[in-house]
Formats: C-alpha cells, sequence, structure tokens
C-alpha cells in the first residue's frame, strides 16, 4: 500500500512539475515573440486545466499579438468574467477594441481596469492616449471641415500587459482540513472582523498613531517607504474638518493560517471629498498581531 501511495504522489509531483515548466515555455516563446508557438502551447495548458488563470490571460495574449483578435477577446472576455478583480485582461482588451474603433468600450474598459487597480501606470497612459487621440482627431475634422467618419485610432499606440501580478499561486482555502484548524479560523474570523472595524473608527476619529498601527511596517502603497507613506497619511488625515469612514458587508477569505483576504463596502465622507467603494484589505499574521499587508480599491459604486 505504501508502494502504491509513493508513486502516486511521484505522478502527482511530476504533473505539477510538468505544469510549471509548459507556463515557462508560453512564457519564454512570448517573450522570443514566437506568438503562433506560444498560443499552441497555451491551448496544450488550456485543455490540461482550462481554469488556469495566468495560462488563460498568456494564451489569449498570444492570439491577440498573433493577429487573431476573436480568438484572444474571447478569452480575455471569459478570464475578465471568472475573475473580475483582475485589471490586466481589461487592459489588453481594450486594444483589441480600439482596434476595431470603438473607443467608449475601450476607454470604458480602462476605466475599469483602474478601478480594479488604480496604481496601474499602464493603463492610465493607455487611457491618456485614447483621450489624447480623440482631441486630435476633433481637431483635425474641425480645422479640415472633414465629412468623412472620425478615425480615433489614428497614431494611437497602447501598451499592452503581459503579465498577471498575482492570480493562481495562493487559491482562497475552500475546505477546512480538521475541526481544530476550523476553530481556529473561526476565532480569527472574528477577530481580523473586529480588526477591520477598528481601523475604520480610527481612521474615522482622526486617531493617527493606532490606524497607521493596522498596517505592516514594511507597507508603503505606491510609496518606495514605509515612511514616505506614513508622512502622505499624516498630511492626509490632518487636514482640518471632520472624516466618516462606514464599512459594511464584510467578508473574510482565507488564503492560509496566516493570511487573510477581507472585502467590504466603504462610505468615505469628509470636508473635501467623498466616495462610495468596494475595497480589498490582505492582512498577514505576523507575530501575534493581524497587519494589513495589502489596500487596495475593487471598484466604485
Amino acid at each position: 500500500m505504501l508502494r502504491f501511495l509513493l508513486i502516486f504522489l511521484c505522478l502527482l509531483a511530476t504533473a505539477a512539475a510538468s505544469a510549471a515548466t509548459s507556463i515557462q515555455q508560453l512564457q519564454q516563446l512570448l517573450e522570443q515573440q514566437q506568438y503562433t508557438d506560444a498560443a499552441d502551447t497555451g491551448e496544450q495548458l488550456l485543455a490540461q486545466n482550462p481554469q488556469h488563470a495566468r495560462a488563460r490571460f498568456l494564451t489569449a495574449y498570444a492570439y491577440q499579438m498573433s493577429a487573431q483578435p476573436e480568438k484572444a477577446e474571447m478569452l480575455y472576455q471569459d478570464l475578465i468574467k471568472d475573475n473580475p478583480n483582475l485589471p490586466e485582461p481589461r487592459n489588453n482588451l481594450a486594444m483589441i477594441y480600439l482596434a476595431k474603433g470603438d473607443y467608449d468600450r475601450a476607454s470604458q474598459l480602462l476605466v475599469e481596469a483602474l478601478n480594479t487597480s488604480p496604481s496601474y501606470a499602464t493603463a492610465y497612459d493607455n487611457l491618456s492616449q485614447i483621450y489624447k487621440g480623440i482631441a486630435s482627431e476633433a481637431y483635425r475634422r474641425a480645422v479640415s471641415e472633414s465629412s468623412e467618419p472620425a478615425k480615433y485610432t489614428h497614431n494611437i499606440q497602447l501598451t499592452a500587459l503581459t503579465n498577471l501580478d498575482s492570480v493562481d499561486e495562493e487559491p482562497v482555502t475552500d475546505k477546512i482540513p480538521d475541526d481544530q484548524t476550523l476553530i481556529n479560523l473561526a476565532n480569527q474570523e472574528t477577530r481580523l472582523i473586529e480588526r477591520v472595524k477598528n481601523w475604520a473608527k480610527a481612521w474615522s476619529g482622526k486617531d493617527f498613531a493606532t490606524y497607521t498601527d493596522f498596517y505592516s511596517a514594511d507597507y508603503h502603497a505606491d510609496f518606495k517607504s514605509h515612511d514616505q507613506w506614513i508622512e502622505q497619511r499624516r498630511k492626509r488625515i490632518s487636514r482640518p474638518g471632520k472624516i466618516k469612514v462606514e464599512i459594511e458587508n464584510i467578508q473574510v477569505k482565507w488564503r492560509s493560517e496566516n493570511k487573510a483576504i477581507i472585502d467590504f463596502k466603504q462610505a468615505y465622507d469628509s470636508v473635501r471629498y467623498s466616495d462610495r467603494v468596494v475595497k480589498r484589505l490582505a492582512f498577514s499574521r505576523i507575530g501575534s498581531q493581524w497587519k494589513i499587508t495589502e489596500e487596495r480599491v475593487l471598484s466604485v459604486l
């Protein structure tokens, strides 16, 4: 029995190593601009695992770059449907719609990409290029008094994203292995929910020391260092006027016993600004404390 078990485990390990190698091969083919071969390799990967997000994205990119936009569009749309929080498929799909002359849909996709991940400089640049192209075309038509249909795609070169930031490596845990782990996670879930509520309370109360203590020591958002982020937050929170942060619909999703993501609806109001968003906080257990390691807006309500 032990012999058969060892053989089975070896087969599993071999299959996992083969899948990893295939992804690496697919990425290498894309880097070498062998897009047709990359698309074939991607299809072989998807035949083994149709839901693998990275394989779907890279295969779509291969089709896109090998002048097969219809296949790429289908893969991107399915990937967005199954993974609505990923900005990269929307960015690349926007390029396909722009090539069709559908600048409205292209712009909408880029805005959606920024809503899921405001830090994506590529999406910002691409959206700016589209807006500049529209303005340039409007000026050309006004000067020439042309009656020709507008060609908003003229001289607009968008940048594609060629990889997903983080997906597939850390799947959300759906099954708990034993009763003791279940009890521990239930207790920690209650603790995490309380942490998020106290985080919002400290922010609303402008209790800067307590608020920043919720974050890990190396958290820096889009800044170069934690100290730079601290200084930026100090300036924002110390501005005159009240701040009101309300949260609801808190959902905890486990990645491991020491990592969790928490999604919730957030209502923010201040003298200068107000918004309603769906936000995500990623927590990691550092020592005996749960600390925020990532903060992002998933969508604008």
